[in-house]
């Protein structure tokens, strides 16, 4: 795989730089990205993220498509994502949620997240 780079996710500064993140550890950061946007909280891609309303449903495996579509749509190099989640704590608690994904042919290891809603 060619070397790809990017800024780390969250920012952070070292040596008086911003931290870059390269390869596999981008796309994951990338998928951690889109995951904790919500719409409009980036001005200039005011469609970034994942919808507000994608925790409306009760439905885990309509969340988990919702989920699934963000993540192919805006971060580049994905594929053979399978998405599987599960809610915790109640209606008003988490949705914890499980990714797999290969980049560029390579299978990474399970990303595991916990979604407040």
């Amino acid at each position: 795989m060619t070397s790809i780079r990017g800024l780390l996710y969250p920012l952070q500064v070292q040596n008086g730089g911003l931290s870059l993140a390269e390869d596999e550890n981008l796309v994951e950061q990338q998928i951690i990205s889109v995951l904790e946007t919500r719409p409009f909280e980036r001005i200039m891609r005011a469609d970034y993220g994942l919808p507000d309303n994608v925790f409306e449903v009760i439905n885990p495996a309509a969340i988990d498509s919702k989920i699934s579509e963000a993540i192919i749509e805006q971060v580049g190099g994905v594929s053979d994502i399978s998405v599987k989640g599960s809610w915790t704590g109640g209606e008003n608690g988490l949705y914890v949620v499980n990714i797999l994904y290969t980049v560029d042919g390579t299978p990474q290891p399970p990303l595991t997240l916990s979604l407040v809603v």
